[in-house]
């Protein structure tokens, strides 16, 4: 259940109850139908490539407003374009294709990672990022800004640029 008093902080600080719900797809096969969709009344925005654009609209214009990300997508328009939306702040959720294109990217402000305690024992098992040239490297490392326990799990949070912001 969403949290009224986190709605009642964010309404307080000039931003509206529920933050703008953004998906990224290659091939627009998204349900309409899903809780993504279907939950909240906050604008849902999907960013596709330009061949994607057709099917995407055909999909979910009804639920969502579509917009053309190019071919591929291009991250840094899709920043921009949700900077002209208001959009300050943005979580990415997402598999190793994604988080890799943001972080090689260097489009990211703060990295969050939650290490915990089991073992995946599959080679085939998917890594967090995939091949690419990153940005942190030894001669430049992000910053450690926080370490937090929740549970049985840490939550290791790291400063990735000068744009970073503290809670």
């Amino acid at each position: 259940m969403r949290s009224p008093a986190r709605r009642r902080d964010r309404v307080a600080r000039g931003l509206p109850p529920t933050p703008l719900k953004v998906t990224l797809t290659r091939r627009a096969r998204l349900d309409p139908g899903a809780r993504f969709f279907t939950t909240g009344d906050e604008e849902k925005l999907v960013y596709c490539p330009t061949d994607a654009v057709a099917e995407a609209r055909h999909r979910l214009g009804e639920v969502a407003t579509v917009v053309d990300g190019g071919r591929p997508v291009d991250l840094e328009h899709l920043g921009e374009d949700l900077g002209t939306r208001g959009v300050r702040r943005l979580m990415v959720e997402g598999g190793g294709t994604v988080l890799t294109q943001f972080l090689t990217g260097d489009l990211a402000d703060e990295l969050h990672l939650v290490v915990a305690p089991f073992f995946v024992g599959d080679s085939r098992a998917r890594r967090l990022v995939g091949d690419g040239c990153f940005p942190w490297n030894p001669d430049r490392r992000a910053q450690l800004a926080d370490v937090r326990r929740i549970g049985d799990v840490v939550l290791l949070r790291y400063a990735l640029s000068s744009r970073f912001e503290t809670d």
